[in-house]
């Protein structure tokens, strides 16, 4: 856990007066006679069961002429252990057999659009009606075991047509390994025929969220892990998104040698300071910045893919997914070795591994965010997203932008229209890099819905 907490550590609208005013989204359907989504931001209302109220009524009315609503996400800020009804009204306005997920939000809430980090109160959510979209919600107590799901079982999910929602809520007990839990994740969700010829890696993308209160599928928690597996049963499919915000630049690096788990003693057989400064200080440097290294971290002995084969990495990066896991560079020792926040607890940086140096910034941020976006919206047709899950570092937004809403304005300028979406600003964020799913700092993760 210790690499998981260092990891972290490194890391308007008009009605923007009124209290208990509602931003909303407009609804998005692929058939309006089978599939709606919707979201709502209510912010400025002290009273946690008036805003759900509010949410509850919005959804309720702009679903009203489809199904019945399938999956409800919820996030709430500034309202503590008040929000405990949220998820029950919502459940009882929506549905029976609505599956309602969510949480409190401390770092902010992202929803209908979007971002909101400096109210004291706000609630967002989203609902979601699919007719070939089956939901599994989840929730375990302790992070060291695979969690049960409360509407089935792992074992009868369709091979590759399942992604999962996976947050956690902090804090956390001391023994709780985030990254070891999405691990078990990625492995429940690997199709067991996967290879060489038929390459699909897992879609898990979520979140830490600071706060308690987990309400999933009618109980309460005060903690732990939980989510949803969303699987598709027709040409409904969920495609995981992830910004890291850093721009590359410089050489290809080979790490040649180690020391610990976040130690490097030598690049390209060289002492690292030799090698990084002149780079750090050239030419090559697009602008101003934090310095990061980003790390090639397939293939690697311990992932779910037998061969780790070039063609299952292939298509993870023809599918828009990372291809290296950034991480902050703290500084050089007195022998000029390199100090890096870690990787993971159990995966160290180890001899063989590539490096390249990547720049991290608000202007990076925002571009990777367009580019990501438009590679999608590319992959899809032309056709944006009917819903996002938008999991954003709670050192993005205002702390890296200035203001809020900059990062929805991009996806929305890209989508060429208002996308509903619900998220939060969290204290580590989930999100896949080639073949495998990692906890991130300063990355906005988003799952991307088209039903």
């Amino acid at each position: 856990m210790q690499a998981i907490r260092a990891t972290l550590a490194a890391t308007q609208r008009a009605f923007h007066e009124c209290p208990g005013a509602l931003s909303r989204s407009t609804r998005s359907a692929s058939s309006s006679s089978r599939t709606a989504c919707a979201s709502i931001v209510v912010r400025g209302e002290p009273e946690a069961e008036l805003a759900a109220s509010k949410a509850a009524d919005y959804l309720a009315q702009r679903l009203a002429n489809d199904s019945a609503a399938s999956l409800a996400i919820f996030f709430a800020k500034g309202y503590g252990t008040r929000s405990a009804g949220v998820g029950s009204l919502l459940k009882a306005r929506l549905g029976v057999n609505v599956a309602v997920v969510g949480c409190n939000s401390e770092g902010g809430v992202i929803g209908a659009s979007e971002e909101v980090q400096d109210e004291t109160f706000a609630l967002a959510a989203l609902a979601i009606s699919g007719s070939e979209l089956e939901v599994y919600p989840f929730h375990s107590d302790s992070l060291s075991e695979l969690p049960a799901l409360s509407r089935g079982n792992w074992n009868q999910l369709a091979e590759g047509r399942g992604a999962a929602l996976a947050m956690c809520t902090l804090p956390m007990a001391s023994q709780d390994d985030p990254q070891a839990w999405v691990r078990l994740i990625d492995v429940a969700l690997t199709p067991s025929g996967a290879s060489a010829s038929d390459p699909q890696p897992p879609v898990v993308a979520g979140g830490l969220a600071v706060g308690g209160q987990a309400y999933v599928d009618g109980k309460l928690h005060a903690a732990g892990g939980f989510g949803t597996v969303l699987q598709s049963t027709g040409s409904a499919r969920v495609d995981p998104m992830v910004c890291q915000g850093g721009e590359a630049f410089g050489p290809f690096l080979e790490i040649t040698g180690v020391h610990g788990d976040h130690i490097i003693t030598q690049l390209d057989r060289r002492n690292p300071r030799e090698v990084l400064q002149p780079i750090l200080n050239g030419p090559e440097v697009p602008g101003q910045g934090m310095s990061m290294a980003g790390i090639f971290v397939d293939p690697t002995p311990d992932t779910s893919f037998p061969a780790a084969s070039s063609a299952a990495l292939l298509s993870a990066a023809l599918g828009g997914r990372p291809s290296c896991l950034l991480r902050p560079m703290h500084a050089f020792t007195d022998e000029g070795h390199l100090i890096l926040s870690p990787l993971t607890d159990s995966l160290p940086y180890a001899v063989g591994m590539q490096l390249q140096l990547h720049c991290f910034s608000s202007t990076h941020a925002l571009q990777e965010l367009r580019s990501r976006a438009e590679t999608d919206l590319a992959l899809n047709g032309g056709r944006p997203p009917d819903a996002a899950i938008i999991i954003s570092c709670g050192a993005r937004g205002v702390q890296l932008h200035g203001q809020e809403g900059l990062e929805s304005s991009v996806l929305r300028e890209v989508w060429g229209r208002q996308v509903p979406t619900v998220g939060i600003f969290a204290g580590g964020e989930i999100g896949p890099v080639g073949l495998r799913t990692y906890l991130h700092a300063y990355t906005t993760s988003c799952l991307l819905v088209r039903l």
